[in-house]
């Protein structure tokens, strides 16, 4: 991506050591795709023109995960790489939540490391923070395959009942590709309090009720086979629901102490 002045005003002098990008990558039984996927992650940061550091957060991988995301950072001592790695398995969503609190940049956000949004969509996804919004969210388009018609359905199916219950005008609150401007998401981070998946719906609806600029930027989502996904539809999409729900009380509640 060109060196461009709308970027370079917004990122300081001093961005060497404090850089304007954090990239978080959360990780779980990523499985042998994994170095793969890194690399194609770092050599984008390395064109982008931008100032960036990247946290790789394992979250109890049962798998090499841990020692692939260590090795990777060792054999790249010259460039701004952090590892880290909880001792349990907490979650995506407080996974996340510990990148955001680690992260130094201007602007921060999570890209899932399976690459099935592609890491090409930071760039218009970053572009749009730069031309005033608060958060940029990668609204999936499903590129229509046969063994990926059943996540389509669920993904779709999913946004319907978030906008049905929750009242919201996004149109993919669960994509994997998400990107703050910090000043404007830090106040909301201590009234996240979900660890799992449902995190992805609960911070965008408390920075759409907060009134933050959120830019839905489309891209293109390509089923991967050739990695196992951690996503088991049934189950998973129960306790979408039974979160979601909650979620629903949880803001009724809150709106009718703010009536008061």
């Amino acid at each position: 991506m060109p060196h461009d002045a709308t970027r370079a005003a917004r990122e300081p002098s001093g961005a060497l050591d404090a850089p304007w990008l954090s990239v978080i990558v959360p990780l779980y039984d990523e499985g042998p795709t994994l170095e793969a996927s890194l690399q194609r992650l770092l050599a984008w940061l390395q064109r982008s023109g931008h100032s960036w550091e990247l946290l790789l957060i394992d979250d109890a991988s049962r798998d090499a995960t841990r020692a692939t995301a260590d090795d990777f950072v060792a054999r790249h001592p010259q460039l701004p790489l952090r590892c880290a790695h909880h001792p349990r398995n907490t979650g995506r969503g407080r996974v996340v939540r510990d990148g955001l609190a680690a992260a130094r940049g201007q602007v921060a956000g999570y890209l899932d490391i399976d690459l099935e949004v592609a890491e090409d969509a930071l760039g218009p996804c970053l572009a749009a923070l730069s031309g005033g919004a608060d958060v940029a969210v990668g609204r999936r388009r499903y590129a229509l395959e046969p063994h990926s018609l059943l996540r389509h359905v669920l993904s779709r199916g999913y946004s319907r009942l978030v906008r049905a219950l929750l009242g919201t005008r996004l149109r993919d609150t669960e994509s994997g590709c998400k990107w703050f401007r910090m000043t404007s998401i830090a106040p909301l981070l201590p009234r996240l309090v979900h660890d799992g998946w449902f995190f992805d719906t609960e911070i965008m609806m408390r920075a759409e009720r907060a009134g933050l600029a959120i830019a839905e930027v489309p891209v293109e989502f390509r089923r991967r086979f050739d990695k196992t996904s951690t996503v088991r539809p049934l189950r998973d999409s129960l306790a979408y629901l039974g979160a979601l729900l909650r979620f629903r009380l949880s803001l009724w509640r809150e709106d009718r102490r703010a009536a008061r």
